[in-house]
């Protein structure tokens, strides 16, 4: 009977020990914890990387230009008296735009003084006024049918 009770007690602390280890929690919280704390960490250490890349990228390029100014012809400074004679600098000169004209203008025909106003010609006794909207008198219509 000892054996029973203690074989009991064991299995009684076994599933509170398991089911306390976790919190209480479930599956699915337990996942999403862990995917939490993988990004935190994988963006931690992706702003680690672009940090050292950018810190090399500096020292090369600072290198470089190193190289590059050391490459360059020292530049001669010519002290007063030394017989070398320097060209003063002048400032560019800057020259103005071109004036901006406008086309000239096409002549249309209403534009044109020697083209003839119809509206104000009277040389033509016959002519008709141009705003008078009269019909015809001598069109006569047919009444047949057709073939």
């Amino acid at each position: 009977m000892n054996k029973k009770i203690i074989l009991g007690a064991l299995v009684v602390l076994g599933g509170f020990i398991t089911l306390t280890a976790f919190g209480g929690k479930t599956l699915e919280q337990q996942k999403q914890e862990i995917a939490a704390e993988i990004t935190a960490q994988l963006d931690e250490f992706r702003a680690q990387k672009q940090e050292e890349c950018t810190m090399r990228i500096n020292e090369e390029a600072q290198r470089r230009y190193t190289e590059y100014v050391a490459s360059l012809p020292a530049p001669t400074t010519a002290k007063p008296g030394s017989g070398v004679k320097t060209k003063p600098r002048t400032k560019p000169t800057v020259k103005d735009p071109l004036p901006q004209t406008k086309p000239a203008e096409q002549p249309t025909n209403r534009d044109r003084g020697d083209a003839v106003d119809p509206a104000n010609n009277r040389e033509r006794g016959d002519a008709v006024a141009p705003t008078n909207n009269r019909q015809r008198g001598d069109a006569v219509k047919k009444k047949e049918g057709g073939k």
